[in-house]
């Protein structure tokens, strides 16, 4: 991008000091993006668009010192200064993000949502903004774990109401042809203590997306090892309210043209450090159609 950054970021059980700037100060197109009249009339009630983002899931989006950070953030950025209304964000944990865009509390969920089942029946997405294949992660040199199926009876970490926890049945269906069940499962709130548990042995693997755990073993070697993937191929996407089609609509149009633009690819460049080459339309996992 031939932008210098500074910004320290707390991951996990360590702190990554990367050069940066505020995104707004990056040069970006400035097309702007037409919203439909139905559109229009129903943030004309309400006077803007409420989107929530997540508070702690680098790289997508987290907080640094209190300012938001990441993939998602200078996505919503560009969004802001796109659109001919106001775009206001609240930053919350996890958990009550989809289950508030599905009850109608925010209009978008603005975070790498990964597209599944369960989620598809109340929600709708967007095209993709990465992939979000789910891996596990153990201690480096753990010889008990070679393959998926040594997981058999392993205490296990997922995020809780997290994708990395959705992905378990995927799990048990592969451990059954090798007579293995599924051990104990600990949910968190956050990937960080549960990285800490992996470390200190209390776990004997993490499950989360390849994106988050590539980062991770990057900016910490030596401490963890990459298993095996838990999940067929699977998306991340932006969500909106199932039925809410003119937003849908809006959303992709921006989101196709920051795809169009290579402004997309720059971003997960810098922030996945890894681009993908993602479908233009939403699907589950396993390349299947929603």
């Amino acid at each position: 991008m031939g932008i210098r950054r500074r910004f320290f970021l707390q991951v996990g059980l360590g702190v990554l000091i990367a050069p940066v700037i505020p995104a707004c100060n990056r040069p970006t197109s400035q097309a702007g993006l037409k919203p439909s009249a139905p559109l229009q009339a129903a943030i004309k009630d309400r006077g803007h668009l409420l989107v929530a983002t997540e508070d702690y899931y680098p790289p997508f989006e987290f907080l640094v010192n209190g300012k938001p950070a990441g993939l998602d953030h200078e996505l919503l950025t560009m969004l802001q200064k796109r659109a001919p209304f106001e775009v206001r964000q609240e930053i919350l944990p996890w958990q009550p993000i989809l289950p508030g865009v599905g009850e109608g509390k925010f209009d978008a969920a603005i975070t790498a949502a990964s597209i599944t089942d369960d989620r598809a029946k109340f929600l709708d997405f967007t095209m993709p903004i990465s992939e979000t294949t789910q891996f596990y992660l153990k201690r480096q040199g753990d010889a008990r774990l070679t393959q998926l199926k040594d997981l058999a009876g392993r205490t296990i970490g997922v995020q809780r109401g997290g994708v990395s926890a959705e992905s378990l049945p995927y799990l048990e269906a592969a451990l059954k042809p090798h007579g293995g069940v599924l051990g104990t499962v600990q949910e968190y709130g956050s990937f960080d203590q549960a990285y800490r548990d992996l470390e200190s042995g209390r776990l004997d693997a993490v499950v989360h997306n390849i994106v988050s755990l590539s980062i991770l073993l990057g900016e910490k070697p030596g401490i963890f090892e990459l298993g095996e993937a838990v999940s067929p191929r699977s998306y991340a996407a932006w969500a909106v309210k199932k039925g809410n089609q003119p937003l849908l609509d809006y959303l992709n149009q921006f989101l196709a043209q920051v795809r169009q633009s290579g402004e997309l690819a720059e971003l997960q460049q810098y922030w996945l450090k890894r681009t993908f080459e993602l479908p233009d339309r939403p699907l589950l996992p396993g390349d299947r159609p929603i």
